[in-house]
Parts: C-alpha cells; structure tokens; sequence
C-alpha cells in the first residue's frame, strides 16, 4: 500500500488466507484500516517483517484467528541489519490501533468470541521480534525507536524470539543514553530514541520476553516514558534477567501507569535473576543505574487499587498502602506481581497473615427520624470480603461484630444527634473492618432511601465562627461544615466535588471582615447533584480577657447568659457552654474546656441561689484560663423567658427573657429603646450572639396609647428576635384618676373623688331631681356607648360619671295632705345632709383639693344654719 487509504479504498482492506512469500506493508504516510480475518503470515529474510506499518496511521482490526511468525533474526546476538518482527513499527511517526471488532462498543470486554492474533519470533533466532520496533532500524535516524501503539482489544498472544520483548523495544533502542552515559561514547550510530505512548485499553493480552528483555516494555539498553494499561487483562512474563513490565539495563522508567477500574495486570519476572514483576533489571555484566519517575497505579473513580508483591498468585504479601485510592507509586521486590482494581470502599482491612479482605464505605445520613434496619447497614455500606485467592466470602460469613453499635447508632439518630457512630463488620475468621455512620444536621435521611436505588447522599452540619478577620475560603467552610457526600454508586466524593452558593458565599465574608455578628445560609452542591444547606453563625463574643503577664499572649473569650429565673440552678458544664468560653494560649492553639477554671466559685453559688429563688437581676461569673487570663461575663436572671439550665447544648437554641416593668402614665409615648430599659430585656440567636428583641408593634401601640391618655392598668408586652422566639411580660402604668360626678339636672351633686389607678371609686349617695327616679351613674365606654358604671370595677383613667334619671310616676296625695305641703316636706328632709356622711366618704376616696373641701364644709354648714333659723322663725310665727 503505497497511497493514502481515501484514494485506494474508502472501506479499507480485508485481508485473509496465508502466505510464506508475501508481507503487508503500509507506506509512510498512508492512513487505513486494515482487517485480518483468519490471516497466516510467515516472514524470512527476505521479507524481514510479516506486517510493517513504520510512519503511517493504521487501525488494525481482528477477526477469527490470526497468526504472525518471524523468522528473520540472527543466529547470534549482534547487529545485522535483517532483523524483523512479526508486526514492526519503527520510529516516533504514526500510530497503529489493533483491536477487535466490538472495542468501541460501550462496556465490551473482550472474551473468546472476539478475535485473536498469534505472533511470535522465530524462538532461536536473535532480535526476532513479535509486536514492536525493530532492531534493524535502531541504528538509522527517523526509523529508531517505538511511539504510539494502541491495543485496545482482542486475544492477542505475544513473544519474541531470542533476546526480543514480547510487546515493547527492541534492544539497542536507547543505547546512547543507557550504556554510553555510564561506560562512555561508542561508535554506534543512532540509537537514541525511546519507547513512548504505548497503550493497552482493552483485550486479553500475554506478552512473553526472551532472553534479557521484559514481556511488556523493552529489551536491553531501552527506556520508556510512556506505557500504560487502562483496562483488559494483560499478562506479561520476562525472560531470562528480564523483568515482567519494564526494562533491561534502562536508565529511565517515567510515566508508566496501570489504572482504570476492571483492569488486571499480572507482570512475572525471571525468578532464577530475582527480577521483579514490575520495574527494572541489568544484564550480565553490566549495571546501569535506573531513575524511575511516574511508575503508578491509579484507580479511577469509584475503584481502589491493589498490589500484591509475592512468588505465586497464592503466596504474597500486599505493597503498602494497599488498598489505595488515589494514583501510588509502585513498589515491588519480588517477581511475581498483580496489579488489579476493586470496587472503592472507604475502610478496608487486609489481614497480613491470611490475606483475607474486608471493606465496607461509610454512610452519610441527616440525623433526626427513624433508625436504620440491619439489612440497610449492609447494603449502604457495601460490606464485602474476599478470601486470598480473591474470591468474594459469602454473605454469611460476614457479621455485625458488635449489635450494641447499632442501638447506639438508633438511639442517636431517633434523638436528633450528630456525630460519627462507629459501626463494624467481622468475616468468620475474625477480620474486622470499622465504618462510621455519619449523622449531620442537615442533608438527606438515608435511612428512608431504597437502598436498591440510592439517591445521591450528602450531609452537613451548622456551625459557628469567630466574626472578624480574614474571609473564609470555600475549603475551608467546605471543612467546618463537616461536609460528606455520596453518589448514587455509594462513592464517596472528595471536598473537590462540591461547591458553595456565591451570592452566599460572599454575603458571609462580607459580614465576617466587617467584623459583624449574625446568622446565615450556606448551600452546598455536590457534583452528583445532592444540596444541602446549612446555618453559618458569626459569633462576636460579649467579654475578652488577656493574661496580666505582658509576655503572655493568652486570651480568654465569654458570652453573656441569658436565663428565665426559678427552677434549677446551672451545673459548672452548663455555664461553660452556655458562655461558649474559649481560650486560646500564647501561639494562639485553642486550650482544652476543662482546663478553664471558675476564679470564684461563689459566684456559681450566688447565682443558683437567686435563680432558685426566683430574684432577678445582673450576676457577675469569672471564669479563667491556665495562663491566668481571666473573663467576667454576666448572667442575666429575668422573670420571663427561656430557662437556660434546660437547654440542650447539642441543639443551637435562642434564648430570649425580659421582667415585668411598672411605670408611671402619662407623658410621652415609650419608646423601644425605654422599654428595652424598663424590662430589661436581653437575647441571643441561635448561636448565642447578642441581638436585640423586636416588640410586637399592636401590643406596642396600645400599650402608648394608654400611657398617653393617662390611663393605667396591666398590658401585655410580647418581645421576639428573628427566629420566633417569643417572650410576653406584663407593663403596669400606675397614677390618680379623678372621677367627677354630673347629676345631670339634678341637686346633691357629690364631690370630686380622686383615685388610684387599678382602685374603685367609692359609690356616692344618689343625687336627686324632683319629679324624677335615679337610674344610675353612667359612663361612655370605649365603643361610644351609654354604659352603666360597675362600682366594683377598677378605674384606669379620668372620668365623669352622669346620673341616669327617670320620670316619676304621679301618685294621688294622701287624705289631709296637699301635694305642695308633701312635696316641700320631702324636698326639706332630703336636703338635711348630715356632715359625718361627708366625712365618710372623704376617708375612703381622696376628694378635691384642700381648699375646695374646707369651702364645701363651710358652705353646707352655713346653709344648715340658714334653715334653723327659718324653721325657727315659722315656729314662732
């Protein structure tokens, strides 16, 4: 094939039967495709290679079965310039794909129906090779070296003749840099390549070095950057001094990389030389010192990685580290390597002496609702083990090694806890592996999930922070909200995976380098689609303290605590919580709770006196650190409100009390600030920051209506903060009333009274009105209306009294008796007011100013003293 495969053949070439006297060849430059169906390829001397795709671009597909065999080698180690392969491709041009048919179907792994290719060289023939570049073409510039072979499946079984690799390059490839850079330079020309992009993606693949060369990778005086093995089963068996992947006298191993998630790499060295399954080898008689570089296993997401360093399949130890779950350096000193991939489990034990595995992953649950089921903590877990040869152990075989766990875990949950709860499984031969249950404040309850099909889980927790200083970065409130989550796989998703809203995000730093206390949302959002949000609290503490020693840079920070009196007084653990007490030492690490001391424990013992009791008031409590810094904060005892000393520290709660407050009326309307003052209120939010109490504004405005009426009386005052927390007090406006008295038409009108608010007026005599019946005193009452005044009802503002009159019915005057001489005769007696009348009433309700009451006095006793002397008169007369 010597043009470009768009003029030959659009469809590519199909290939089939067998032959000893012919060869493919692709020209450089040339792309195609080519299909070998049942092929037999013999190559000698003559021919040198069965297939040569040197410099071109060629995708190589496998159907049925197909052999390669090379017989062009020497019959003695040495440079000749015939040497082949059964496929070569020489220099760091072009590329060439060998696969099966099915390799780019989604999920295909291949099995015995895919399509095989059997090359070899000729086994006593040197620098006969099977798959790679040749040795032929080391010494010419543009034709040494091997880049950009890709085998991404098929059954494919490869091995080189005498001193060739079974997959890699050929000796002699980087001579110039392995043994000329240690016993100096030699004549040979060229020589100075490398093996690079060498890909396996697919297949099952067993590539089988000879003498001094590996199975997979090169032959003598080869490096390699670049080999990797992303998927498929590859086996690969060095020769004689050679190791199984790697390479012979190499100066260079870098960026050779086994990883994916199904992928299996079995690399056996030669064990007469103890060459390792993975790495590097000299040859007899030289030492060539390696720099390994990038030589990793790298699990892909949701896998983790294991290798096992050993003699046999059966006999080996694991490499440390394993089970690893992320890319880890390979390190192996035996000769019979594995290298493979399982499904990720967050904990795993290996057992050292039997090799026996167990794994299991965590489970990430908002807490609060109904327990878990032993059946949904095996199967969210994923608990599984395997015995040494790697066979999964039954079910039954796995175990709750403590049931007590569990109860633990359900009680927790069921009361709303948060935390970490250990739970742990145990194979029957006593492996044991320990997950934890993490419960969180907020995120989803797994516990009502199917655990056949699994949301995506995530979990976080609120959490409080110093206000002030620098912003926060999205790590580090990533962090501090203790933030897990899953995919639906059960994989658990690095912090990387998550995002925090923006607008969010710069609204709490915003507060926070502004130095301002408050209470706000996070939302987190993982890359499986799950979002949590969560309550971020600025804290700003109330009190500060720093040592007295000037070289000291101790502090101590407290809140204030607010509390309803009565009832139990406070332990010494409350206190400390309730006052969030933190103490930081010299080099700013935070110190231990119970290394913070009360300086005076007599003021714990005043201050639960007086809650007992139900006092109020302002209570001083000292507390201090180990450096002697020392921080008083006040405990505020109030009449109403939130009783502290019952509060649940594992639940952020508000806490919000004020005192029943008396007040005179009249004057101005109070204002917030007044009745803050008289009431003393005080609050903090749910992360005990001081904030101050809104008023319910009807309550309010009646409460000032009254006040600047004048009236008194008993109102009800409720005080709130933003979340709804709630306390009600009673205000008492106190003061005098006058309550006149209107006879409305009528005479013996009484007298002014003046009363204290919340008394009653005493009910006076009734006034009179001839021709009339008294109904009564009547007032206007708050709707407007005529209402009948309740003597027994007390009086809270300044009033007038009227009397209520009705006609009088018209009687017939008794016999002798005119109706003139009745009726002067009834009006004289009701108008003979008897003076201790008077004063009774004076000494039950206050009336008049003093003056005004000597004049009434003296006014009756003068007209008294009138009528005396008129019926005296008459008499006589």
């Amino acid at each position: 094939m010597s043009k470009d495969d768009g003029s030959l053949n659009p469809k590519g070439y199909w290939i089939t039967g067998t032959t000893t006297k012919y060869n493919v060849i692709v020209e450089k430059g040339v792309r195609t495709e080519i299909t070998l169906s049942d092929v037999d390829i013999t190559c000698d001397k003559t021919k040198m290679d069965c297939i040569n795709v040197s410099h071109a671009t060629v995708t190589m597909t496998l159907k049925g079965n197909n052999t390669l065999l090379c017989k062009s080698g020497t019959a003695k180690d040495g440079y000749a310039g015939h040497e082949g392969n059964a496929i070569t491709k020489d220099g760091m041009d072009g590329e060439l794909i060998i696969q099966c048919e099915k390799a780019n179907e989604k999920g295909h792994r291949c099995d015995s129906s895919c399509g095989s290719l059997t090359v070899a060289g000729q086994d006593d023939q040197y620098h006969a090779g099977a798959i790679g570049n040749s040795v032929r073409g080391t010494k010419i510039d543009g034709e040494c070296g091997l880049a950009n072979l890709i085998i991404k499946g098929g059954n494919i079984v490869a091995k080189g003749g005498y001193h060739s690799p079974g997959i890699g390059g050929a000796c002699l490839t980087s001579y110039k840099f392995t043994h000329d850079a240690v016993y100096g330079s030699s004549s040979m020309p060229a020589a100075n390549q490398k093996v690079s992009n060498l890909s396996i993606s697919g297949g099952n693949i067993k590539a089988e070095g000879n003498y001094g060369c590996a199975g997979l990778g090169g032959g003598v005086w080869v490096n390699i950057d670049g080999l990797s093995i992303t998927g498929g089963k590859v086996e690969a068996v060095g020769g004689s001094y050679g190791p199984g992947i790697g390479a012979v006298c190499t100066s260079s191993l870098d960026n050779i990389v086994i990883s994916g998630g199904d992928t299996l790499v079995i690399a056996k060295g030669d064990e007469n030389s103890n060459a390792p399954g993975i790495g590097a080898t000299n040859y007899p008689g030289y030492t060539i010192p390696t720099k390994f570089g990038r030589f990793v296993s790298s699990p892909q997401e949701g896998y983790q990685g294991y290798v096992q360093d050993g003699d046999s399949m059966d006999s080996y130890t694991f490499m440390e580290g394993t089970p690893f779950k992320s890319e880890t350096q390979i390190h192996v000193g035996k000769f019979y390597t594995v290298a493979y991939f399982g499904p990720f489990r967050d904990e795993n034990t290996v057992e050292s002496k039997t090799n026996e595995q167990i794994g299991a992953n965590h489970i990430i649950s908002k807490t609060g609702g109904n327990g878990f089921t032993k059946e949904q903590l095996k199967q969210f877990t994923k608990v599984t083990a395997k015995d040494k040869t790697g066979n999964d152990l039954p079910e039954g075989q796995i175990r709750f090694s403590d049931e007590k766990q569990i109860q633990e875990l359900n009680e927790a949950k069921q009361a709303g806890k948060v935390g970490d709860y250990p739970l742990t499984f145990e194979t029957s031969n006593g492996t044991k592996v320990t997950v934890n249950v993490c419960l969180r404040d907020d995120g989803t309850d797994a516990a009502g999930m199917d655990p056949g099909n699994p949301d995506p889980a995530i979990g976080a927790n609120d959490f409080e922070k110093d206000t002030g200083g620098d912003a926060f970065t999205e790590e580090e409130l990533k962090i501090y909200g203790e933030l897990k989550g899953k995919d639906k796989d059960g994989t658990t998703i690095d912090l990387d995976g998550f995002t925090v809203d923006t607008e969010q995000f710069e609204k709490i730093n915003k507060a926070k380098t502004a130095g301002e206390a408050g209470v706000f949302e996070l939302t987190y959002t993982s890359k499986a689609g799950a979002k949590v949000t969560v309550t971020v609290s600025l804290m700003k503490y109330d009190e500060t303290g720093t040592s007295t020693d000037p070289d000291s840079k101790e502090t101590i920070k407290g809140m204030n605590i607010i509390s309803r009196t009565g009832g139990d007084g406070f332990t010494e653990e409350q206190l400390k919580d309730l006052s969030v007490v933190k103490a930081f030492d010299h080099d700013g690490r935070s110190v231990e709770r119970e290394r913070i001391l009360f300086s005076e424990p007599d003021q714990i013992e005043r201050i639960n006196e007086a809650k007992k009791a139900g006092e109020t008031g302002n209570f001083p409590l000292t507390m201090k650190a180990p450096g002697g810094a020392e921080v008083t904060v006040q405990v505020y005892l109030r009449d109403q409100g939130t009783d502290s000393a019952k509060s649940d520290p594992d639940h952020g709660k508000a806490f919000l009390a004020a005192n029943n407050g008396t007040h005179p009326t009249g004057g101005e309307a109070f204002a917030k600030e007044e009745l803050l003052e008289l009431c003393r209120a005080k609050a903090k939010d749910q992360s005990k920051n001081t904030v101050e109490p809104s008023i319910d504004p009807k309550q309010w405005e009646v409460l000032n209506e009254a006040k600047t009426a004048g009236r008194t009386g008993e109102f009800s005052l409720t005080f709130f903060i933003e979340d709804g927390t709630k306390v009600q007090v009673k205000i008492t406006l106190t003061g005098d009333h006058k309550v006149k008295f209107d006879s409305n038409g009528g005479y013996d009108t009484p007298v002014t009274q003046t009363v204290r608010g919340g008394n009653q007026v005493i009910e006076p005599k009734d006034p009179k009105r001839d021709g009339y019946e008294f109904m009564g005193w009547y007032y206007t009452d708050e709707n407007g209306k005529e209402a009948k005044w309740n003597f027994s009802d007390p009086v809270h503002q300044n009033m007038t009294l009227r009397a209520k009159w009705k006609k009088a019915e018209i009687e017939k005057a008794d016999k002798g008796t005119s109706g003139k001489e009745n009726k002067k005769g009834t009006s004289e007696k009701n108008k003979n007011w008897k003076y201790k009348e008077i004063r009774k009433n004076e000494q039950t309700a206050k009336t008049g100013e003093e003056s005004k009451t000597v004049w009434a006095v003296l006014g009756l006793l003068g007209g008294t003293g009138i009528l005396c002397c008129l019926r005296k008169k008459r008499k006589i007369s």
